[in-house]
């Protein structure tokens, strides 16, 4: 029972689904024009721009494609799983034996860490979670 309790408060809800996108732009006003998406926000933490838009309480984030590159996890990229505490969800993935990607939950600033593993069917899955900054000093 304590396992199951134990995952109840880690995996919170899913966070963003992400999508790759050849012409960013063009992916942005297809969204918002046509499927009434709104503009959340954009970022760069490395070499790919990332926009995220709300439809709700989905939210897609849509990752630019560079160099035209091939669709090696699909054209869905990722579901992100939000999470109460990373690095004990992280913990708790090591010790069923599940397949990282990245070796450690990664800053992304502003209290952010994100974290990636594989699925079963070798899918791509994120953590996610916007920590507290308050507890971080």
């Amino acid at each position: 029972m304590e396992n199951a309790e134990q995952k109840e408060n880690l995996f919170l809800d899913v966070d963003h689904i992400g999508i790759k996108a050849y012409d960013l732009e063009r992916a942005v006003r297809f969204y918002t024009e046509v499927l009434g998406f709104t503009f959340s926000h954009r970022m760069k933490p490395g070499e790919v721009e990332l926009v995220f838009l709300k439809l709700g309480s989905t939210v897609v984030e849509l990752v630019e494609v560079i160099d035209g590159s091939c669709y090696e996890d699909g054209v869905v990229n990722h579901v992100a799983l939000k999470v109460s505490d990373i690095f004990a969800a992280v913990e708790l993935l090591k010790k069923q034996g599940v397949e990282f990607i990245t070796p450690e939950p990664m800053s992304l600033g502003g209290g952010r860490y994100n974290f990636f593993f594989r699925g079963p069917s070798d899918e791509k899955l994120e953590l996610f979670q916007i920590r507290d900054q308050r507890s971080e000093t």
